[in-house]
């Protein structure tokens, strides 16, 4: 449950609260609420599907289920999948680090630190960062409700009047932006075979309760947004959280006032686990759709790739905002909700799914 809510977070708390508020103005804690049932079904599906093959990734068991052509084919796009998520975090992680702290610093430099260190943890292997991952996530949680409880004497409830004034299609649009994130969950489809089997028949819960989690910390950063600055304000803000940390004053206790310290540390560590994750991945994915017995020699020809990507995929940070609001949002719901769904109705239908020593049927 804790990894699910950290690879999620980590960018989430980036664009997705300027986006929402841009398209569904004073409405957009109503897009959170359509975001987070959104987010709930397509991690039920993908726990379902995973659970029905639980020794196996999606790379291994869709051939058996679409056939060899079309799972092949299919296999192949989810391994695209994970790796554009993790070119996508390296340039979101510049992109601030540029516009907040080193902004003399070569774009390359700063993604190319990052990338070293996920794939010092990939070759360490994924056991390390688990462990390390829980206290940094409830410290990162911390952190922003402390940020958003030091900043709320300025919240004005009269933002967020008059409820519903443009009717509901700014809201179900301003959903569709944290509603894909919310489905980046659908990772367990690659790591489900190396979760304890003991711990398997409780990933249901465990996962819609990572998706509850995940809502109501957006909410609170949505409502502190809104509430602080005005739709308007929030939506011109290309970091809304970030602006939170750093509106925070309280001239009694100096120590209190600009959080962004605060925030910036934790976050820079999410964002490590969560490209660090989905380019183990990606890394895995591929290995195992050419039939590779070990991902390991994949790790440092795809870090170079990805990093090309990152660099060349977009020109600016204005460019990023409009791409993670109109291009990525259907692009990935399109994999986590279309194909998983297709996934596990065929394999319903057909009666396929795995069953202990006997491989699937």
């Amino acid at each position: 449950m804790n990894y699910e809510i950290s690879i999620v977070l980590a960018t989430a708390i980036l664009f997705v609260p300027t986006i929402t508020a841009e398209r569904a103005q004073q409405d957009a804690w109503l897009s959170l609420l359509l975001a987070g049932a959104f987010g709930a079904l397509v991690t039920y599906i993908a726990v379902r599907l995973a659970l029905r093959f639980p020794g196996e990734t999606v790379i291994q068991y869709t051939p058996r289920v679409l056939g060899p052509v079309i799972g092949k084919l299919v296999g192949f796009i989810y391994v695209y999948y994970y790796l554009f998520v993790a070119y996508f975090v390296q340039r979101e992680f510049s992109e601030l680090m540029n516009a907040a702290y080193l902004p003399l610093t070569p774009m390359i430099a700063i993604i190319g630190v990052l990338t070293l260190l996920a794939v010092y943890l990939l070759y360490q292997g994924l056991e390390i960062l688990c462990r390390v991952n829980t206290i940094v996530l409830w410290s990162m949680i911390g952190a922003i409700v402390l940020i958003i409880a030091l900043g709320i004497k300025d919240i004005r409830l009269e933002e967020f009047l008059p409820v519903l004034e443009n009717g509901p299609g700014p809201v179900i649009l301003g959903a569709v932006t944290p509603g894909s994130w919310f489905g980046e969950t659908t990772v367990i489809l690659m790591l489900m075979p190396f979760i304890l089997t003991a711990d398997q028949p409780r990933m249901v819960k465990f996962n819609l309760l990572a998706v509850l989690i995940l809502f109501l910390v957006l909410q609170l950063i949505v409502v502190a947004a809104v509430g602080q600055f005005g739709a308007a304000g929030a939506a011109f803000r290309l970091f809304p959280t970030l602006a939170l940390a750093r509106h925070v004053e309280i001239p009694a206790l100096p120590i209190f006032s600009r959080q962004d310290a605060v925030f910036m540390a934790f976050w820079t560590a999410g964002m490590l686990f969560k490209l660090t994750t989905f380019f183990y991945a990606g890394t895995l994915a591929l290995a195992q759709w050419l039939n590779l017995k070990d991902y390991r020699p994949l790790i440092l020809p795809l870090a170079v790739v990805i990093t090309a990507l990152s660099v060349q995929a977009w020109v600016d940070v204005t460019e990023l905002k409009s791409f993670s609001g109109e291009v990525f949002p259907f692009s990935i719901s399109f994999v986590q909700f279309i194909l998983t769904g297709l996934i596990l109705t065929v394999a319903v239908i057909r009666g396929i799914r795995l069953r202990p020593g006997r491989g699937g049927e």
